[in-house]
């Protein structure tokens, strides 16, 4: 397989966890949405597994209540937690190559984190049954947004990442799966890829993100 020349040379990669180290995206969004459904919103699921992805759980629960007559009960976001958590734990696989690129990127010495919109409970679960938590020993390769009070497209969650790694950002490959996550990597000024077309995202971003079809697809620029 031959080499792609990136910008600067590639010392550090972090990814995203759901949509790109786990297959967890549309579980996700099913299970909120049946537990949304159960309370009375009337949005359809497609449209809604669409604005789902990459975004906190505020932000989507400020969607569901636009389509809602009430707004969701206080212990929505606590039942979604659980019904998710029965969906992964039946369900959940890692993204196809996930594995093997984390193995590969220990074999050649390159250090690796996860920085992640969502709660270290679900990435410690998510990671854990699919087998690829042994990857982040050290738990502080693990940012995530709620500990650090900050959300994707902010940078500051890649930064603080790429701080910990000991690698400037412009030597860092950030894995992504959503525009929000996208966006909080190009303006980190991060080698960015993106596992989602790129002609699908709502905007153009500058520098445009690499487009990988697989995972597999970063060894060529390491």
């Amino acid at each position: 397989m031959d080499k792609l020349k990136t910008k600067m040379p590639i010392k550090a990669v972090i990814f995203d966890c759901d949509g790109t180290l786990v297959d967890s995206e549309v579980l996700g969004a099913k299970a909120m949405y049946e537990v949304a459904a159960k309370y009375g919103c009337s949005m359809g699921f497609d449209a809604f597994v669409h604005s789902y992805t990459g975004r906190n759980m505020a932000l989507n629960i400020e969607t569901i209540n636009s389509f809602s007559e009430t707004p969701m009960p206080d212990e929505f976001a606590t039942e979604v937690r659980a019904a998710m958590a029965i969906k992964f734990e039946q369900e959940l696989q890692e993204i196809e190559g996930a594995k093997a690129m984390l193995t590969h990127l220990r074999e050649r010495g390159i250090p690796v984190a996860v920085a992640t919109n969502g709660p270290r409970a679900k990435a410690e679960q998510t990671l854990g049954l699919t087998g690829l938590l042994p990857f982040f020993q050290n738990p502080d390769s693990l940012f995530c947004a709620y500990e650090h009070h900050t959300f994707k497209p902010d940078p500051k969650l890649f930064l603080l990442a790429a701080e910990f790694l000991q690698v400037a950002p412009e030597h860092c490959a950030a894995v992504e799966d959503s525009l929000s996550g996208l966006k909080a990597a190009v303006h980190a000024g991060m080698q960015t890829f993106s596992l989602v077309d790129l002609d699908a995202l709502s905007e153009r971003l500058s520098p445009a993100p690499i487009h990988l079809e697989h995972l597999a697809d970063l060894e060529r620029y390491l």
